[in-house]
């Protein structure tokens, strides 16, 4: 696919789905762990799930209506969406493709069909479908005005549902065959601040 319409379709990405946030308690979790992984106060959780104390269970599902709205843009901690990031296939911004000057809106990383595909920093699942000549796209909200996109991931693989809470190196899906003929297998890394796109640097290094 031409990197002018991935662009342009990816700028065109859909509304955040409005799906109340909940977490599934992990072992070793506590309230007070929670609360601090996911940006909210210890009574504001107790509040929100009516719990009197402090007993949580491996497996509970808790909602969590105010999750990462209480993040800073530098609370946000970052790693790699990948465990091993190939070649890149594509860079930030423009891109010279004999004569014309293409522009991306994030970087394509070459990685073999069926890669591993990480969450870059903990956040809430807002979108997970199929796009027209993209494939299937993974928007993660980081709080913080942060946003990552992810795609093409195989829709088989997802490991996550609309409004669940992920942290940061949860596997999310695998990657999928490109959509397009010809196109090498890839992951594209989109990050936005504010719905803008930028330079998805701190996501690859």
């Amino acid at each position: 696919m031409p990197v002018v319409m991935l662009a342009v379709l990816l700028c065109a990405l859909p509304a955040f789905a409005a799906e109340t946030p909940t977490y599934t308690v992990r072992r070793g979790d506590s309230l007070s762990l929670i609360a601090k992984k996911t940006g909210v106060t210890l009574s504001h959780l107790r509040r929100s799930n009516d719990i009197k104390g402090d007993v949580i269970h491996q497996g509970q599902v808790i909602v969590i209506p105010d999750a990462l709205k209480g993040f800073k843009p530098a609370d946000v901690k970052w790693g790699r969406p990948l465990k091993k990031a190939g070649k890149t296939l594509r860079r930030f911004g423009n891109n010279q493709q004999g004569k014309l000057v293409l522009p991306s809106t994030g970087v394509d990383v070459a990685c073999p069909v069926g890669t591993e595909v990480l969450a870059p920093a903990t956040g809430i699942i807002r979108h997970a479908g199929a796009m027209d000549g993209v494939g299937t796209v993974l928007i993660v909200e980081h709080g913080g005005t942060w946003t990552s996109v992810l795609a093409p991931v195989d829709p088989i693989t997802l490991t996550v549902r609309l409004g669940e809470v992920v942290l940061k190196g949860d596997i999310l899906a695998r990657t999928a065959q490109p959509v397009a003929g010809g196109e090498d297998p890839h992951l594209h890394v989109e990050l936005r601040r504010d719905n803008k796109a930028v330079a998805p640097d701190r996501l690859l290094k």
